[in-house]
């Protein structure tokens, strides 16, 4: 090959590396477990704090109870999240959301909750809710409407009808407000814990309870009591799948009578707080309840 033909080749090489950018490798798609935080604003304005990640058509939206916060379901989010969005909020009062709330109505809460899904936009969601928020996520279910596909209670709505004589609720109030931190602390040691309760789990529970604000927890149990869930539910046509402890019976044959479609995974040998004493039995009772759906 002469000089000018090496040459010719020489620049047809050069044209062609030239002509064709380098290709960059595909970026990595997000950790579905990098959650974000963020806030929405509630039907009076409070600020409502909420933590949100994975992937999926049907969110997760976890909503814990009484003097909780958003922290306790880090673990289920955690294993949930590839296949799922996931959601859990600070209702008002608690953790990170606002406390200048005039009325801490059961209804209240329920537009806590309504506000973090549309804030989200959320299409199709199912509903968690801890202790007193299982009333809550049944009104946030007649809020929301055809949104909402599943309700999960947590250690909640055992029996439908269940209440206490006017005199003990009084007693039990009267007993918070004259000192609230020892009695909050003996009413959850003493009665919604198990023996085989992780002490790490009741430490922080109870810490968490006891630096309350006195004022704002009694009267949050109290205007939970004044709300119907009987009519509640009767207002909704949804499937409720409950995740109980065995420390309380779940009332089948009462709760029917207001929910056709009521079934209940129980966990045995576990206290009032299932998703924190033993976070992968209560995720594979999430599991089987979604598989089931």
């Amino acid at each position: 090959m002469n000089t000018r033909s090496r040459f010719c080749l020489a620049l047809v090489w050069l044209a062609a590396c030239s002509g064709s950018p380098a290709v960059s490798p595909p970026a990595p798609e997000p950790d579905p477990r990098e959650f974000q935080e963020g806030s929405a604003r509630s039907s009076d304005g409070v600020a409502i704090h909420y933590r949100a990640g994975g992937r999926g058509e049907v969110a997760l939206v976890f909503v814990h109870g009484w003097l909780g916060n958003a922290d306790g379901w880090q673990p289920v989010m955690e294993r949930f999240a590839p296949r799922h969005r996931v959601v859990a909020l600070d209702l008002a009062g608690h953790g990170r959301s606002g406390r200048e709330r005039a009325d801490w109505a059961v209804e209240r809460f329920g537009d806590d909750v309504a506000s973090v899904v549309r804030a989200l936009e959320l299409g199709r969601v199912v509903l968690v809710g801890h202790s007193m928020s299982g009333a809550i996520i049944v009104q946030a279910a007649r809020t929301l409407g055809a949104r909402v596909e599943l309700l999960v209670p947590v250690d909640t709505l055992n029996d439908v009808e269940w209440d206490l004589p006017p005199e003990v609720w009084d007693q039990f109030f009267g007993g918070l407000r004259a000192d609230f931190p020892n009695a909050v602390e003996g009413f959850f040691r003493n009665l919604l814990f198990a023996p085989s309760s992780p002490p790490e789990v009741v430490a922080r529970v109870v810490g968490e309870a006891r630096a309350a604000d006195p004022a704002l927890a009694v009267r949050m149990l109290e205007r939970g009591r004044e709300f119907d869930l009987k009519v509640a539910l009767g207002a909704l046509a949804l499937p409720i799948h409950a995740i109980q402890s065995d420390r309380n019976p779940t009332n089948f044959e009462t709760n029917r009578k207001y929910v056709a479609r009521f079934e209940a995974e129980v966990l045995p040998n576990m206290g009032h707080w299932p998703m924190l004493e033993d976070p992968a039995a209560f995720g594979d009772a999430l599991a089987r309840i979604l598989a089931a759906r």
